[in-house]
């Protein structure tokens, strides 16, 4: 290995080949987890990378708000061409991608023009702890939003009550 790398290189690595057995017994092995322990898992993985992110921008001094709106700015671009969107329609989405990460929906209204809903569990209050970022500074990521609703017509909202949960609140932009 070169001296100025921090790890091996691909050059580094020889072919996998299949060895008879390991030297230690592996009680769950990768294989052997259900699609609900995966899901898990990966809910986990991707709160931990969101919140991992955030701790590591606010060490840096980068505004953490900066950031979500480059991330929503980036996810926009999976949504396809800009056009109109329904303010439930557009929360529900929302709420999609918000369970993809763990959060529990305790309450939703879906309206045209008028939408709200109030979730739980995003981001983990545990998993903050764990990773030392407080859920209101972790919650940025509910930023990312506005960047992908103001070219549908829409505005974003959410707060972060008393009580834990947040809530949303998604409505039409008079044209």
């Amino acid at each position: 290995m070169d001296d100025e790398t921090e790890g091996p290189t691909p050059e580094d690595l020889s072919p996998i080949t299949h060895h008879p057995s390991p030297a230690f017994d592996i009680e769950h092995g990768h294989a052997d987890y259900s699609a609900p322990e995966l899901l898990e898992q990966a809910r986990q993985n991707a709160q931990a990378t969101i919140l991992a992110t955030v701790a590591f921008l606010e060490s840096r001094g980068i505004p953490p708000r900066e950031w979500a709106a480059a991330i929503g700015e980036t996810f926009s671009r999976g949504w396809g061409e800009p056009r109109p969107w329904d303010a439930g329609e557009f929360l529900d989405a929302m709420l999609t991608n918000l369970r993809a990460l763990g959060a529990e929906v305790r309450a939703v209204d879906l309206g045209v023009d008028h939408a709200e809903a109030e979730t739980t569990d995003f981001p983990d209050p545990e998993l903050c702890a764990l990773v030392g970022v407080s859920p209101e500074a972790a919650a940025i990521f509910h930023e990312a939003a506005s960047s992908i609703a103001a070219p549908r017509g829409l505005r974003w909202a959410w707060q972060i009550g008393e009580d834990g949960a947040t809530r949303y609140l998604v409505e039409r932009v008079a044209e």
